[in-house]
């Protein structure tokens, strides 16, 4: 499933992150791809607050993973791959994806961490200081819920 829309505001993009945690979903990654400054990180940010984390979200440029606990042995891990490349060999942060949320800045780095998951693709391109065209792909298929929850969330953003 692939479609475009345009987010005008922050109030779209927090729509946009209501619409992603309806479809977030243990051993589900959520890759997020963009120039740098289009909205990456101010998204896992909104979906964070979503999920009830109380911790202050940043970009883990340097350290690659950082890991926000949801609920007891449930966590949302963050990644960015902004300074990998595909022959970086990410083995030690498999095991840290099974049974968890996943997000991943710059996944284009290193597809092989991902590409045979389940995924959710969004690329976000700004337009100007507020507009970003976003075009998201879902590589499974959604249930009765999430396909409603995709109607009315394209519905309202036009």
């Amino acid at each position: 499933m692939l479609v475009e829309r345009k987010i005008r505001s922050l109030a779209d993009c927090e729509k946009l992150a209501e619409f992603l945690v309806c479809l977030l979903e243990p051993n589900i990654f959520l890759l997020l791809q963009g120039e740098l400054g289009t909205g990456k990180t101010t998204l896992t940010q909104l979906l964070a607050k979503k999920l009830w984390i109380k911790e202050k979200v940043t970009s883990p440029t340097f350290t690659i993973c950082q890991r926000y606990q949801i609920k007891n042995n449930y966590y949302l891990n963050h990644f960015d791959f902004f300074r990998l490349n595909n022959s970086n060999k990410l083995d030690i942060f498999q095991e840290l994806t099974i049974d968890n949320l996943n997000i991943i800045e710059w996944p284009e780095k290193n597809p092989q961490f991902w590409e045979i998951k389940k995924y959710i693709q969004l690329k976000l391109i700004k337009k100007d200081s507020e507009i970003r065209l976003i075009t998201l792909n879902i590589n499974f298929p959604l249930d009765k819920f999430q396909k409603k929850k995709f109607t009315d969330f394209f519905h309202l953003i036009i």
